[in-house]
């Protein structure tokens, strides 16, 4: 076994285990712990496998292996931030009918207690959008 094989697995080790405990104190969801986690096998698996890494590269028409990982690396790098803009997109919308929501509950509440609203209340200072776009 070569000792780059080692660095790979162990690096892959360390950051399984760092997927694992961010997830245990729940700074990360279950669908992204468990695509961490795939890469962390993914790069144990490679650092294992040589000679799947020249196969591989054989078969994408890559005369240097090394090469075909970085190009493997760098589309799942891109697939994974366009899944989070994708999210980041969707509760963007969450928050945005969110804040509607709760306008029309204050509105639809001040009509019922017929006590007028103060100045805060009416003009907020700030929307959702322009706390997130700074």
């Amino acid at each position: 076994m070569f000792r780059s094989s080692l660095v790979g697995v162990a690096f892959a080790a360390l950051f399984a285990l760092a997927v694992l405990l961010s997830a245990r104190t729940r700074r990360t969801n279950e669908r992204h712990t468990f695509a961490w986690l795939m890469v962390a096998a993914a790069v144990a698996g490679l650092s294992l496998w040589r000679d799947g890494v020249d196969a591989l590269a054989r078969a994408m028409g890559i005369y240097y292996p090394p090469s075909a990982l970085f190009f493997l690396a760098c589309t799942a790098l891109m697939w994974l931030v366009y899944r989070l803009s994708l999210q980041v997109a969707e509760q963007r919308k969450q928050l945005t009918r969110l804040a509607q929501e709760v306008a029309i509950l204050a509105a639809a509440e001040q009509v019922r207690s017929g006590k007028p609203r103060t100045e805060s209340e009416r003009a907020p200072a700030t929307s959702p959008q322009d706390t997130y776009a700074a």
